[in-house]
């Protein structure tokens, strides 16, 4: 299959299934936004500290996903190096290579870690050792879900497959049709209780995990336009969670949270972004394609309130926790932001002004992580 570069809106890239054209469709939009390197100095009003940074084999260049389980971590570099993690002081667990050069990962159970190279390879390793592979028949850019013994990888051609976790035998496919493009990052495929979430186009769909049977679908948004790229409205992770309920972005079109048991639709409001969300409590956090920050509160979907003081920067998904929300920049600084009204509590530089790799991850309420694009992991504090 002839192939060219993938096109990146903002920072997202689309994907053109194999089954419509027999290639991949390279387009581009600008980044309007640019982040500065010059920050005003700031009044301290919440502790924040770097508890431990871990230099990886590598980098990554990849919209990584960052898996924390039973006090690990699993991360991949695009360069094929897969490493677990110990989470109270960044030291190895063991470390592995794979062949080829890593798309998407890393997904963990506590003992499996599953990684997807752009050779569309599926490596699931186990102790360090490749346990097994199977090639895909699609491009993936969302990180596996490993769960109930079992592989689950959400493909570029809007299928999700399901793979025996200890063999690697294929034990069902469920594919929706959609619009000819899709983003090159990552979307949503989350395990819910006894449930399977996945993004497919608009639609957030309930899947039985053993059979792969559609229990549910609820679509987010409605795909408009002239052309494919305008109808673009992928589902894009990460995903919030609270409870039943289950909140994600439509790309550039809207935000809305679902009873993720029934797939009953709460509520949706417009929402111009490509970032995914998160929230604590009744607090849902998003950001805007701008920069802009809004709060919303997750039970009903009113506005809590807005913050303008980062416009023009390249901003993470957000992170919610009870201590404020984290969200790090392209510029390389990590912020504590309040809750109550978006104010900033503190920052701290990271060494790498190419920015972050994955938006931060929740080990605890006072402790999360991040990726940075030139392969650290860091581990924030705050108490």
């Amino acid at each position: 299959m002839n192939k060219l570069k993938p096109f990146t809106p903002v920072r997202s890239v689309l994907y053109l299934p194999c089954a419509l054209l027999s290639l991949v469709m390279v387009c581009a939009l600008s980044l309007s936004a640019c982040s500065s390197n010059k920050v005003k100095p700031l009044e301290v009003k919440q502790d924040l500290r770097l508890l431990w940074s871990t230099k990886l084999d590598g980098e990554i260049n990849y919209p990584a996903n960052l898996s924390i389980v039973n006090d690990q971590i699993a991360t991949a570099t695009s360069s094929g190096s897969v490493a677990l993690l110990n989470v109270k002081d960044g030291s190895l667990v063991w470390k592995a290579k794979v062949k080829g050069t890593i798309s998407s990962g890393a997904g963990f159970d506590g003992s499996r870690v599953a990684v997807v190279t752009q050779e569309n390879d599926l490596f699931v390793l186990e102790n360090g050792k490749v346990l097994w592979q199977e090639n895909l028949s699609a491009q993936s850019y969302t990180a596996p879900v490993v769960a109930g013994l079992r592989v689950f990888v959400l493909l570029a051609d809007r299928s999700v497959v399901a793979f025996d976790g200890a063999t690697g035998k294929k034990l069902w496919t469920q594919q929706r049709s959609g619009d000819a493009l899709v983003l090159k990052q990552s979307g949503v495929l989350v395990p819910f209780h006894n449930t399977l979430l996945a993004g497919l186009g608009a639609r957030l769909t309930g899947l039985d995990p053993l059979t792969g049977k559609i229990l549910w679908e609820t679509p987010l948004a409605n795909p408009r336009g002239l052309n494919d790229l305008e109808r673009l409205v992928d589902l894009v992770g990460p995903v919030a969670r609270v409870g039943e309920v289950i909140c994600t972005r439509a790309f550039q079109a809207q935000i809305g949270c679902i009873v993720s048991d029934m797939g009953k639709m709460l509520w949706t409001r417009p929402s111009v972004g490509e970032e995914g969300i998160s929230a604590y409590e009744d607090q849902l956090v998003s950001i805007e394609s701008n920069g802009q920050i809004l709060s919303w509160r997750m039970s009903n979907g009113d506005r809590l309130w807005d913050r303008d003081a980062f416009k023009n920067h390249h901003l993470t998904a957000p992170l919610v926790s009870s201590k404020g929300i984290f969200i790090g920049d392209a510029a390389g600084w990590v912020y504590l932001i309040s809750k109550s009204d978006g104010a900033v509590l503190n920052r701290l530089p990271i060494a790498s002004t190419r920015g972050f790799a994955s938006p931060p991850s929740a080990i605890d309420s006072n402790h999360m992580v991040i990726a940075t694009k030139n392969g650290f992991i860091n581990q924030y504090f705050t108490p």
